[in-house]
């Protein structure tokens, strides 16, 4: 393995959140949603409110993380009546990390320097179909247990999560009524382009991205955040001076996407 494709592993099986992370409660509520179960055959943890929620956020993990990787997310982005879910993988990755899917990073590095990265984000990666049954199975049961409208229900992810999150909302419209990609990419690209014009008019979408980003690259970002706004959905993009994460600026203006989820139905502008 080339030492870019070491680079890369080692940013891919990284926290993504810097700082301290914080473990869920584990347990039962006395009503209301479990601090921790399984939906959709997926283990969670939750945070937030769990009695009474009025918005449902679900974010995924990246590749080669932990399940709690993003758990520290619920309390940064806490707001009144906003419920998060945090799935874990189904599949093991390195080092006791979970993944969506196997990834073969070796073959896309390779890929890359050989100039056939058109060709790679046009394929449909094996166990994507797995993870994106499982997890609308669990947006799907969540939805039901909270009686959160879909309208109120935003889906997104960190990287392969951020992946997993676009596929299961660009084959189930009326899913969700956001999506967020937080350091996301293109992937099974012969099977999303022709499902955008499908979802709901005006889909909010909340996308960032590093600019010197080692993992994914910045203008594969660019390039799907092209497609969204082509299909006429709204698109709040936040670029950043950085690698592979979520840093603070990322972080405020998504607690600013949330809200607006929170207040208005799913076609209103993000802008």
């Amino acid at each position: 393995m080339t030492s870019r494709a070491l680079l890369a592993l080692a940013a891919l099986a990284s926290p993504a959140v810097a700082g301290c992370r914080r473990m869920a409660a584990s347990g039962t509520s006395a009503t209301g949603v479990e601090a921790t179960g399984t939906w959709g055959g997926l283990r969670a943890r939750t945070i937030g409110e769990r009695r009474h929620p009025q918005q449902l956020v679900i974010l995924l993990h990246g590749w080669g993380a932990p399940g709690d990787d993003l758990v520290p997310l619920g309390d940064e982005l806490a707001a009144p009546g906003r419920l998060f879910v945090f799935p874990e993988a189904p599949l093991s990755a390195m080092a006791g990390g979970r993944a969506w899917w196997p990834l073969d990073l070796a073959r896309m590095q390779s890929a890359r320097q050989r100039g056939e990265e058109r060709a790679v984000r046009q394929e449909t990666p094996p166990g994507l179909a797995d993870a994106r049954a499982r997890v609308t199975a669990l947006v799907t049961e969540l939805t039901k247990q909270t009686g959160v409208a879909a309208s109120a229900v935003v889906i997104g992810g960190f990287s392969q999560g951020a992946m997993v999150a676009t596929d299961v909302t660009l084959s189930s419209p009326g899913l969700v009524g956001r999506l967020a990609v937080l350091s996301g990419s293109i992937t099974a690209e012969g099977e999303w382009t022709p499902r955008l014009p499908l979802l709901a008019s005006g889909l909010p979408v909340f996308m960032s991205h590093g600019r010197m980003d080692p993992v994914l690259p910045f203008a594969l970002a660019e390039a799907l955040r092209d497609q969204f706004e082509a299909a006429r959905h709204p698109v709040t993009w936040v670029p950043f001076d950085g690698g592979h994460g979520i840093p603070g600026v990322v972080l405020s203006k998504l607690q600013a996407f949330l809200a607006q989820g929170a207040a208005s139905p799913a076609g209103a502008s993000a802008h």
